[in-house]
């Protein structure tokens, strides 16, 4: 299997749409993308294929339509892909990264209540090490190689 950043933009809306339904016909799928993505059916038909043939999704042909089930689960998924974003970001920016997310995005309580335990669980160091270039020569606190 290939892994999650193998997985286009596309790819993964078809991947969040098949998680939500646990198993589902191309038809099914082609209807609520061309709702949410004004998609034509052989996109999505096209982003299907593609996605079994990278092993994100198993078929299988009953009567006359294919039936796609996920291979990965959703919660691993979307951690993969949130651990490649981050690792692709310089390292002393990833707390900046992090504030942007709490900022940008809606939160629930209890997702508060487990942001609050896991910082006050969380083992922290003095500095972070800037991990862009093999001979950053930036003063703590100070890096610009990004």
């Amino acid at each position: 299997m290939n892994t999650i950043q193998d997985i286009s933009s596309s790819e993964w809306e078809v991947m969040k749409v098949i998680w939500s339904l646990d198993v589902a016909t191309s038809k099914e799928v082609g209807e609520i993308l061309k709702t949410k993505q004004d998609w034509e059916v052989a996109t999505t038909k096209t982003l299907l294929g593609r996605l079994v043939k990278k092993g994100f999704l198993n078929t299988e042909k009953v009567s006359n339509y294919f039936v796609y089930h996920p291979t990965i689960v959703e919660q691993q998924g979307s951690m993969d892909r949130v651990n490649d974003a981050v690792s692709s970001i310089c390292s002393k920016k990833v707390g900046d990264a992090i504030l942007n997310i709490i900022d940008q995005y809606d939160l629930s309580q209890s997702d508060h209540d487990a942001i609050i335990k896991a910082l006050a669980d969380k083992q922290f160091v003095e500095s972070v090490k800037c991990q862009c270039l093999n001979n950053c020569t930036c003063a703590p606190g100070t890096c610009n190689c990004a």
